[in-house]
């Protein structure tokens, strides 16, 4: 849905004269990790560390795989009319900084160089 309405706004921009960016986005993938094993971000706040910790091979599996999901959700935002596009690291206040740097930081690099 929100490919088709990316499209849609375009046209309606154009349609309109308008010449604002469009801003594209996605949740990170340590963000959308912490909400596939841990629920809600006001409860079970350890949940995400605990098992980043507890299945290190199984995270890195998933980050991985959650990078690739999100360049390829967010190339196709930019095909679709994106002018820019914002990654947000919502659950980046529930890692601690020494997790952050070897888990989620490198899943923010791979995004800013494949995007480029």
């Amino acid at each position: 849905h929100v490919i088709e309405a990316v499209r849609t706004i375009r046209t309606q921009m154009a349609e309109e004269n308008k010449s604002i960016p469009l801003i594209g986005f996605s949740a990170a993938p340590w963000t959308l990790m912490y909400y596939m094993v841990g629920g809600s971000s006001k409860k079970n706040t350890e949940l995400g560390v605990t098992w980043l910790e507890d299945y290190p091979e199984a995270s890195g599996d998933l980050l991985a795989l959650l990078t690739k999901i999100v360049v390829e959700y967010m190339d196709a935002q930019v095909l679709a009319g994106a002018h820019v596009l914002q990654v947000f690291e919502a659950m980046g206040m529930m890692i601690d900084d020494v997790n952050f740097e070897k888990h989620a930081l490198p899943c923010l690099r791979t995004i800013a160089q494949e995007l480029k």
